[in-house]
This record gives structure tokens, C-alpha cells and sequence, in this order.
């Protein structure tokens, strides 16, 4: 095929990608703990009673800091004085933290075996969170059978008074892994403890059953100072550069992805790509919790964008380094000179067929965890200040894991997304979702656009847990107008997670769309054609391109990238240029030769330009 690096500008089309510059390894580094911190910490609360939510809730929530609840499955099914049921559990897994097995029954000796399995599936059964049920505390820390825990979580752990400073590796024995008790039978010395790990380099948990004060129900064996622990707190966030706070069971994950993992970086042009992967394999859990990388920041770029598997992830620059973290076996991560790691506004993808003025098949979809800036009241609606810390976006809003990508979830009736989009073809639009709920009832939510009457309502049935996925069509069709268009989704009904929502039309309508063959040019494929009576101009006007004047911009233009599956490969501000061409040059560096969609302007009004070698 002929190369040529111009567009052309009837139909926006370029006959070849060549990338500058040559590849050359670069060291990339995974973080010993996450933020590249000194030590780790778990806090772990055993039985799951009312003081949980009324004492532990609250204080973990002014850090800032997520923790480990280990609940007796039977003590939550029933209405047992002190105890919380499923939904003061479901309450605090909403807000982030880790639940997590202490059997069915809490015999007074050791578990039975049976329980193992059974404790774990009604977790699941009955609460969402973004790994499942991973860890399994022992009743009176006694191990019923090592191979089986295994076999089921990634951590289990009994109980030491004494020095139980993990090194960064973890424990010896994963089904065996310490846990310093605190209260009037143990340690209070929340600080003390802290300040060996850090010295150490390793890993402490703490146990505690209950609160001097408070609603303890079953959970009242050695209490605990509530002030002791809350100093601890502060100490651990006055040292937030060393000390890594985390649930137990993501700490594990963790230790084990580090040492499994592989990273390798290249640079090439203004593009880094880094290659994250590991060889865990079992039935436990995907192991796809992000872990800390860094590379050295040898060109000395000043701003960086990121993006894994086609999805931005948050960058920052510091001591010479690019930072970032990332999932394991989650695809390629890119990191490009310029622009800014916070995602952006979701865009439709080019129609499927160029015919004019005639009905044609158009499909986009938006992703949920990318909704529109601006914080609460104009990109979202959280009712309940209820969210999971993914590390995708600064204003997560109940942003959770899915698989290696990410989601919306904790979500309540009358919160809503939105999202912005520019549609190429206006048509009635059909809607597909991908969506879970754990609810034993159908549970629905709604789409309508730029706030005018008439929605389209999907009804989930339940899934039966809340990270099993299903696709479900919407009842009716939103009418999508050509250019920009703000969907928004309301949640009708509590508990509903969702992926990403999908708009087709069978029927869509793209004036002055013509096929390359019929726009009359000379062949002549430069941009700078201006002529009024020209097809080819028409053509490109009618699609968004026209001659490209950028004072309607600030000194820096917003660029995207796609491939042809709709997928953000990257995104970076480049300086401001009078031709589309040079922006195209600088956008695709760092990209193999093939068919992209590129999108450029500012953040409210983008321009699409389809690529192709």
C-alpha cells in the first residue's frame, strides 16, 4: 500500500502511520508496598457487632484508611442483640472496606472444614465488594486444615501477642498468618508497633474484638481502647509517606503479585509502554489488584498522561520518576509526554458505514466509571458518601473493579451519572448494558438525555452476586442528536453495579456523508483545499473537519486517541498548531502502524479524524 503521512480531508483519512524514533529499555520498578511506602498495616475486626459501624466506621473514615471485618455468617443471617445483620455488613463494605470469613457458626473449639467453603460463599452471596471473599479469620485461632484454606483464600490468619512483624514477603505460612490481639489481653501499643514495621520494612495486623464502649455483643474478649487505636491512626497518617493502611486481604494480594510479577518498560518518541504480568493461577481471585510502578523519568517531561488497556489510570511526576500504579496481566500501560491522567468524557466511535444520507448501523459505548468532571452535582449525584478508592479517578464515586477493568457500584436509589458524548449520527438509539446486583429482586436504573422527558429503563434480574455480569437490554430508545449529547443514568433502586451501557441504531442518519470514492477531488489528499464547490470539502465540513482554525483554543489542544474498537490508547494536550496534520504527527507517537480514530479540540468540543495506514 502507498504511505503518505497527510490527511486527507475527504473523510478524514491517512494512508500510513510511521512512528519516529526507535525503542530503547528503560528500568521499570514495583513499589514494595503501595505508594512506594516503607511498611504496611491491617487492622482486623473480629465478629462483626454493632460497634463496628456506630465506633470503627466512622473513625476509619476520618483517615481515610480501610480495614478487615470478619464476620460469623450465622450471627449476620438472624437479628442477634449486638451483632449487625447483612445490612450494617453491607455498610461498611460500601464504604470500602474489606469483608471477610470468622466461620458460620463460631464453635468454641475449631471450625469444621465444611465451613471453610460455606462461610465464603454466603459472603459473597449476600455482599459486594471488588475481590470477593479472599481472607478467612479463624474462631479462637485455630487452623481447621491448612491445604483446604488454601485452596479457598488467599490469606488466613490466626492470633500472637507476641512480635509478629511480618518481613515484606509476608509470612511463612500463608494459612498461618499473625495477627497482633490488642485491647486488655494484648498490645496497645498501636504506635510502638508501627514504628517496628517501619523499621523493619514489613507488615503488621492488628485484632481487635470490641470497644471498652460501644454495642460488643458476642465480640467482647479483650477490649479495646477506642482512643488508643484512634492515636494510632494519627500516627499512621502523620507518617503517610512510610505507612501503607490496607485491608489484610488486598496486603496479601498484593505480597504475592509483587513477587509473581514481571515489568518491562521501552521508550519510544514521547511514549513509554510498560509491560506488567505474573503467573498466578488458581480459583481464588483474578490477582489483579494494582500495584505501585515507577520509571525513571529520563526525557525530564514535565506532565504525563497514562492509560492500561486503553483506560486513563492516574500519573504523577516526582524525584526524577513517573508514577503510576497498574493491574497485572491488564494490558499494555502507555505513558505519554504532556496532558493529564484524570479521564475524560466518554465519545462515540465512528458509524459503521459511510452511505449518505441514508439510514446506516452506528454503535458506541460508554464506559461507567468514565463520567463527566466537575465533582458532585454536575458529573455525578452521591447520596450516600459511600465509595471504594480504586486509584482510577481522584472523584470516585463508588468506582469498582471489573475484572481488569473498572465499573460503578454502591449505588443507591436516586444517584445518578453523566455522561458526554459526541454522537456522528442522530438516529434512535437501543441500549445494552452489562450489569450485576446480588439483590434477590430485579433491580433497575434509567438513561434519558440532556435532561428532556422520555428515558429508556433497564431492568437487572439478580445475578446472584454482585461481580457476576450479565448483558440486558433497555425497554425503548433514546433519540440521540449529531454532536454532543449528555446521557444521564439514574439509579431507581439500591445495590446495582454496571460495567458499561451500549447504544446502537439500526437507522441512523449522517448528512453529507459520502464514500472516498465519490468525493470528487483530483486525488489531491492535503488539508489545506478551501474551495467552497468542492465535494471533498463538503465532505469534511459535514463531518467535523473543514479547515482547522485553533483560536477557539487555549494555547494548548486536548487530543485523544482510539482504536478502531473504541478503546482510549492515550490522551495528551499538545501544543496548539495550524495544521491537523502536525497534531496527528505528535498525538501517534509511540503507535505501530494501523487504523485509529483521533479526536481533538478542547474538553466540551471534540473533532473526530479517522486514520488508517
Amino acid at each position: 500500500m502507498k504511505k503518505s503521512t497527510s490527511l486527507a480531508m475527504a473523510m478524514g483519512w491517512v494512508f500510513s502511520i510511521s512512528v519516529a524514533g526507535s525503542a530503547y529499555a528503560q528500568t521499570v520498578e514495583i513499589g514494595t508496598w503501595a505508594g512506594f511506602r516503607t511498611a504496611a498495616v491491617s487492622f482486623t475486626f473480629d465478629d462483626g457487632p454493632q460497634s463496628d459501624v456506630d465506633i470503627v466506621l466512622p473513625m476509619f473514615k476520618k483517615y481515610g484508611y480501610k480495614a478487615t471485618f470478619n464476620i460469623v455468617t450465622n450471627w449476620a443471617n438472624g437479628n442477634i442483640n449486638g451483632m449487625l445483620t447483612w445490612s450494617g455488613v453491607q455498610e461498611l463494605a460500601a464504604a470500602g472496606h474489606e469483608i471477610a470469613s470468622h466461620s458460620d457458626s463460631h464453635p468454641d473449639g475449631t471450625m469444621s472444614a465444611n465451613e471453610i467453603s460455606s462461610s465464603k460463599g454466603k459472603i459473597n452471596q449476600n455482599i459486594q465488594q471488588p475481590y470477593g471473599c479472599v481472607t478467612l479469620a479463624y474462631p479462637n485461632c485455630n487452623t481447621p486444615g491448612d491445604a483446604q484454606v488454601l485452596q479457598n483464600y488467599v490469606v488466613g490468619r490466626i492470633c500472637n501477642s507476641g512480635s509478629s512483624i511480618m518481613s515484606k514477603n509476608g509470612p511463612s505460612n500463608w494459612a498461618a498468618v499473625p495477627a497482633l490481639m490488642t485491647g486488655s489481653n494484648g498490645t496497645s501499643d498501636f504506635k510502638g508497633n508501627m514504628q517496628t514495621a517501619v523499621q523493619q520494612g514489613g507488615w503488621v495486623a492488628f485484632l481487635t474484638h470490641g470497644f471498652t464502649t460501644g454495642t460488643n455483643g458476642y465480640a467482647n474478649y479483650s477490649p479495646t481502647d477506642a482512643n488508643a487505636m484512634e492515636e494510632g491512626l494519627q500516627y499512621a497518617k502523620d507518617n503517610d509517606s512510610k505507612i501503607w493502611v490496607a485491608p489484610m486481604g488486598y496486603v496479601a494480594m498484593y505480597i504475592k503479585e509483587r513477587k509473581a510479577s514481571t515489568a518491562t518498560a521501552s521508550t519510544s518518541g514521547n511514549s513509554i509502554t510498560v509491560k506488567l504480568t505474573h503467573n498466578i493461577a488458581d480459583n481464588i481471585s483474578k490477582y489483579n489488584y494494582p500495584l505501585s510502578i515507577r520509571v525513571k523519568n529520563d526525557n525530564n517531561w514535565t506532565t504525563v498522561s497514562g492509560t492500561q488497556g486503553g483506560k486513563a489510570i492516574t500519573t504523577s511526576i516526582k524525584d526524577g520518576y513517573i508514577y503510576f500504579d497498574a493491574v497485572p496481566n491488564g494490558g499494555d500501560i502507555v505513558i505519554s509526554s504532556g496532558g493529564s491522567s484524570t479521564p475524560t468524557s466518554s465519545s462515540a466511535t465512528e458509524p459503521s458505514s459511510s452511505n449518505s444520507n441514508t439510514g446506516v448501523s452506528a454503535e458506541f459505548k460508554i464506559e461507567m466509571e468514565d463520567y463527566m468532571q466537575g465533582g458532585d452535582g454536575v458529573g455525578y449525584r452521591d447520596t450516600d458518601n459511600k465509595n471504594d478508592k480504586t486509584g482510577y479517578r481522584t472523584d470516585d464515586a463508588g468506582i469498582v473493579a471489573v475484572g481488569t477493568g473498572y465499573g460503578i457500584g454502591y449505588t443507591m436509589a436516586g444517584e445518578w451519572f453523566n455522561y458526554s458524548v459526541d454522537v456522528a449520527c442522530e438516529g434512535q438509539y437501543s441500549v445494552v448494558a452489562r450489569a450485576a446486583t446480588g439483590n434477590a429482586n430485579t433491580t433497575r436504573f434509567s438513561l434519558s438525555v440532556d435532561n428532556v422527558a422520555g428515558s429508556v429503563a433497564v431492568d437487572v434480574p439478580s445475578t446472584g452476586d454482585w461481580n457476576t455480569y450479565t448483558d440486558v437490554e433497555g425497554t425503548g430508545t433514546l433519540k440521540l442528536s449529531r454532536g454532543k449529547n449528555v446521557v444521564k443514568v439514574n439509579i431507581d433502586e439500591n445495590y446495582i453495579n454496571v460495567d458499561w451501557i451500549k447504544f446502537t441504531s439500526d437507522n441512523a442518519l449522517c448528512p453529507g456523508n459520502v464514500s472516498p470514492q465519490s468525493s470528487g477531488s483530483n486525488g489531491n489528499s492535503s488539508a489545506s483545499s478551501n474551495s467552497k464547490g468542492n465535494a471533498s470539502d463538503k465532505t469534511s465540513q459535514a463531518i467535523g473537519l473543514g479547515d482547522i482554525h485553533w483560536n477557539a483554543y487555549s494555547d494548548n489542544v486536548y487530543c485523544q486517541v482510539f482504536d478502531m474498537k473504541g478503546q482510549l490508547l492515550k490522551s495528551m494536550s499538545v501544543p496548539k498548531t495550524q495544521s491537523a496534520s502536525a497534531l496527528w504527527n505528535a498525538a501517534s507517537a509511540g503507535l505501530s502502524e494501523g487504523v485509529y480514530i483521533m479526536r481533538y479540540g478542547n474538553r466540551d468540543v471534540m473533532r473526530s479524524v479517522r486514520v488508517r495506514k
